[in-house]
């Protein structure tokens, strides 16, 4: 089985067009992918269905990405421990116009990686399949 199928991505992004595109193409790699216009939207569908990993921009209206990302390394589930673990360690993969300045964000919040705009797809690509391996 490739490693895509059965792998659930949540692109977070108020970028319609952004996460259209990015949803087939994911989608053509073998991913299952939902998005989300905010981290409140975003948050929600975590809690229903907790992704495999997660592509967030920052800056997005009502619920920004730094705040969904904060919420989620800080997950607390006192009646399934084994679900809180999961959340709180799903790869992040940030989705960003500020290029370089994503690095203090990377060390501070947890990020797995951050990839600059325009998306280099064969570069996401990679970056993807590394962070689900490990």
């Amino acid at each position: 089985m490739p490693p895509a199928l059965g792998k659930h991505i949540l692109i977070l992004d108020d970028e319609v067009s952004l996460c259209e595109v990015l949803k087939a193409r994911l989608e053509t790699f073998g991913y299952q992918v939902s998005t989300a216009a905010n981290g409140r939207e975003g948050w929600q569908m975590v809690l229903m269905t907790p992704p495999d990993l997660v592509l967030l921009d920052i800056r997005m209206p009502e619920e920004d990405g730094y705040t969904f990302l904060r919420k989620l390394r800080s997950f607390r589930d006192p009646e399934d421990t084994s679900r809180e673990e999961r959340l709180r360690k799903t790869p992040v993969i940030v989705i960003t116009g500020l290029g370089e300045g994503m690095k203090s964000l990377f060390e501070q919040e947890m990020i797995s990686a951050y990839i600059t705009k325009p998306i280099d797809s064969a570069l996401l690509k990679k970056l993807i399949e590394e962070k689900l391996k490990s």
